[in-house]
């Protein structure tokens, strides 16, 4: 169990608060409403705090890493950041290298995530739609689809 203290400090839904201009704020409360119940659910949850804590100790992360984890949940959890860009934007927040980012935002996607993840899919491709479903020949674009060539 974390403390009061704990918990306003590592909820995704107070991150940055101390340093939040006002408008900022109130941008981030207007969209918080219009966000589905259990995406709500997760910004305000102890358990959400509680596991953000845990993932910055597994990682050995001081607290300020840590609040940046929980300001980048807040982030991807309401659809400002896309889940696929997690991993950078941690590591510019935190400063981490790039691969210690990506195994973070893996386990945060399996530990934090799961409860909403449904609604949390549907923000993400209503914010980005066209970073979804990536084609194999933009992948790779010697793939060559035998299926519509001609003879």
């Amino acid at each position: 169990m974390i403390s009061y203290d704990q918990y306003i400090q590592f909820s995704p839904y107070f991150a940055q608060l101390d340093i939040d201009k006002a408008e900022d704020r109130a941008e981030f409360l207007k969209l918080f409403e219009t966000l589905p119940k259990t995406v709500r659910e997760l910004l305000v949850s102890m358990e959400t705090a509680e596991k953000i804590i845990n993932i910055g100790k597994t990682f050995m992360l001081d607290e300020f890493d840590t609040e940046a984890l929980s300001f980048a949940v807040r982030k991807i959890l309401t659809g400002e950041v896309f889940i696929g860009d997690g991993a950078e934007f941690i590591a510019s927040e935190a400063g981490l290298p790039p691969e210690r980012a990506r195994n973070l935002i893996s386990l945060m996607v399996n530990e934090i995530f799961p409860p909403a993840l449904e609604d949390i899919k549907k923000i993400q491709t209503a914010k980005f739609p066209g970073r979804f479903g990536v084609s194999a020949q933009t992948v790779n674009p010697n793939v060559i689809n035998l299926r519509n060539r001609q003879n």
